[in-house]
């Protein structure tokens, strides 16, 4: 299946250690997901950038090269296993929409009422490839817009911004998209037929992630700077040894579909649970779904969708690092 991460850091820095050098890089998972490559990122101005390819990690130079140079606070980074749409760059994530940048893992049905609630939100026109994932992330972009118009934002409004309303518009701007994202997936729980909704969304260096159900996992590390014997991040596995001085002195919240590698500050989100990070790094959690209305079974699903989301071997092997992981937590808490 689809792989997902994500990094949010207090200061720029490179995510090599996460994409190319740790036990379970991206670039390593990718040799069972080869249909796509993507990242994208939130540059110092807050401007957005995605940077993909319908090719696999393991074999592009271009995400070697950006995995070693590109520095940024906020990231994300997607390899995809098709559920049967074409390998072709508009089916690649990340998804860029209106400044808002979005990566998932899982399958839902693209309705005609889910088509139709997206059009009437204005956002149809994003819509470039013949993904589920982006008609999610277009109704995502759909909400935002609808509650930001609604507050009546510059970007929206196109109007100057008077004394003293810089601070206020950028929290009504941060609300709208919180509201926006929550509304968009309530909406989907409510209405749309769900395998799994695990799903990053950044914007103006705030992060979210949503495990939506219990499908498929989804992990979250917030590292201290300074974290470790040496201060250093640094990991082994019995083939190889990583090393990252980047990270030394940065606070850092990593979200991955997997631990990727073996420190014991790993935690499974809950289903259903939103976790978000804002740009001073400070991390929450809620639970603002409900139920999923039209819950899917891997039975419900085609041949390519179910062979795209059910992988034995690796299932297994995240299982068995799964229970190492919490029972390493158990006797360190003993």
């Amino acid at each position: 299946m689809c792989r997902l991460f994500a990094l949010s850091a207090d200061s720029p820095v490179t995510a090599r250690f996460w994409l190319l050098d740790a036990p379970h890089s991206l670039r390593d998972q990718s040799r069972y997901n080869a249909d796509g490559t993507g990242i994208g990122w939130i540059d110092e101005e807050g401007a957005a950038t995605v940077a993909k390819r319908p090719v696999a990690a393991y074999s592009s130079d271009r995400f070697e090269r950006a995995a070693t140079s590109l520095t940024a606070r906020t990231m994300i980074a997607h390899i995809r296993l098709s559920s049967g749409t074409g390998s072709e760059r508009e089916n690649t994530h990340p998804f860029l929409m209106d400044g808002i940048i979005t990566a998932h893992n899982g399958v839902l049905q693209v309705t005609d009422e889910l088509r139709e609630r997206v059009r009437s939100l204005g956002a149809g026109h994003l819509v470039q490839g013949s993904t589920d994932s982006e008609w999610m992330a277009a109704l995502i972009a759909g909400e935002v817009a609808q509650r930001e118009t609604a507050r009546g934002l510059r970007r929206v409004a196109h109007e100057p911004a008077g004394p003293g309303e810089h601070d206020a518009e950028a929290e009504a701007r941060d609300r709208a998209l919180h509201d926006g994202l929550v509304a968009a997936l309530g909406w989907i729980a409510r209405h749309v037929p769900v395998y799994s909704v695990n799903l990053l969304v950044a914007r103006d260096h705030h992060l979210y992630a949503v495990r939506l159900p219990a499908t498929n996992e989804l992990w979250v590390l917030d590292r201290d700077a300074g974290q470790g014997a040496d201060a250093a991040l640094e990991q082994e596995s019995e083939t190889m040894r990583a090393h990252s001085d980047d990270l030394r002195d940065v606070h850092s919240v990593v979200i991955a579909s997997e631990p990727m590698d073996d420190d014991e500050g790993w935690r499974l989100l809950d289903p259903g649970e939103l976790v978000h990070v804002d740009p001073d790094g400070h991390l929450t959690s809620e639970a603002p779904f409900g139920e999923l209305a039209h819950p899917l079974r891997i039975e419900d699903l085609g041949l390519s969708a179910a062979a795209s989301q059910a992988h034995d071997a690796a299932a297994k092997e995240r299982a068995e690092r799964r229970t190492a992981l919490q029972g390493a937590s158990e006797r360190e808490a003993a």
